[in-house]
């Protein structure tokens, strides 16, 4: 299996490219594998989409060097067949290939070809995605040749859900993207203000995740307008993210229950160097998840020397370690006094900011990359 200039390890990499239309943390985990294993010699990489539909999936299909292949039905289409009927095998379409490597939790039909799949998040698939998930990971995970896991703790979950399984399972952790290891510009961060909507001086606390439930966001608005500071408009509290409807009605009407003077943002999602930038002139990241198993915005931030405010009962501590400030994430006490303490003491603030660039550091996709290619070959 050792791959060498004259019998390269051929990989078919297996993704919804439409998926790219709001990339979440999966499908850029997803484009960065790619990106990795087209750079590494003595690999031969397959890109398999099913049929596109969207504009977004096929810029991102353009990107992709040859050899690649666009399935017949979309992919969503593709994996409902191969769940019922298990057929045809995908090297009805690529050929013989050594591994078929899904970055997701994908039910795929093989002939010879092993399978590798990626799980990201055994806890919110144990706690919010009821029987039919657990059904499909009860099948999928046994049939996996290897299953690659973005922490220790999302691996514990997994053993967890199946004390049985006999699957291998190896570490493969998310990261930024290299550009959040390049200092933010000072026109940057200047601009960001003006994007935002905040006043050249103003500071501010920053959420950067989704509106689910599971990301604790009505909690933190309502401890956050607790904080003298937030209650006097001399704090901000920018939440960078969208959702339903349902879930931005909730937002407001949390947002409503503040003192008037009280300043929340939620200006949607935002990418590359201007997130970048938020994290840079952020006074911290806060992270109140009930549901991680890892937190790539926690990374994003520690990179750019932007304190972490995170919850304690998730993934978060193993990848934050030492430069986190850590709460119960169900208790508003607890989230009160860690960001109370976080504003207090700035030697200590000062402190964790540099253990958080020497974390920040230990991931990246080249490292994860590494670690892939390890584990296939093993």
């Amino acid at each position: 299996m050792n791959p060498s200039a004259t019998s390269p390890l051929r990989i078919a990499w297996i993704y919804d490219l439409d998926a790219a239309r709001t990339p979440t943390g999966v499908t850029r985990h997803a484009l960065a594998q790619h990106a990795e294993l087209a750079k590494r010699s003595g690999v031969q990489q397959l890109t398999i989409t099913g049929r596109l539909r969207t504009q977004e999936g096929h810029a991102a299909w353009n990107t992709c060097a040859s050899p690649r292949h666009q399935l017949p039905l979309p992919t969503r289409d593709m994996l409902r067949l191969w769940r019922v009927l298990n057929t045809p095998s995908l090297e009805t379409w690529t050929g013989p290939v050594d591994w078929v490597y899904s970055p997701a939790e994908y039910f795929v039909s093989t002939r010879r070809a092993r399978l590798a799949v990626t799980s990201h998040d055994m806890l919110q698939d144990r706690t919010l995605g009821g029987p039919r998930r657990l059904a499909l990971l009860s099948r999928l995970f046994p049939r996996a040749d290897l299953i690659l896991s973005v922490s220790d703790f999302n691996t514990h979950q997994i053993r967890t859900a199946f004390p049985n399984l006999q699957t291998p399972i190896a570490l493969v952790p998310n990261a930024p993207d290299d550009f959040f290891f390049e200092p933010s510009t000072p026109d940057e961060r200047a601009a960001i203000r003006v994007d935002l909507g905040l006043p050249p001086n103003l500071p501010y606390l920053l959420s950067v995740a989704n509106f689910q439930p599971r990301k604790n966001l009505e909690r933190l608005i309502h401890v956050a307008g607790k904080l003298p500071e937030i209650a006097q408009g001399d704090l901000a509290l920018v939440l960078l993210g969208t959702g339903s409807d349902d879930e931005r009605r909730r937002l407001d009407a949390a947002i409503a229950d503040l003192p008037k003077h009280a300043r929340v943002l939620r200006p949607g999602y935002r990418q590359g160097p201007t997130l970048r930038a938020a994290y840079a002139d952020a006074l911290a990241l806060v992270f109140p998840s009930t549901c991680e198993s890892f937190g790539i915005p926690a990374v994003e931030a520690m990179s750019q020397g932007c304190p972490v405010a995170l919850a304690d009962s998730t993934a978060l501590p193993e990848i934050a370690a030492g430069a986190g400030w850590y709460f119960d994430p169900n208790s508003d006490d607890a989230l009160q006094t860690t960001l109370r303490q976080l504003l207090d003491r700035p030697t200590e603030r000062a402190h964790r900011i540099a253990l958080g660039r020497e974390r920040a550091a230990a991931y990246h996709w080249s490292f994860s990359g590494d670690r892939l290619i390890d584990a296939l070959q093993r």
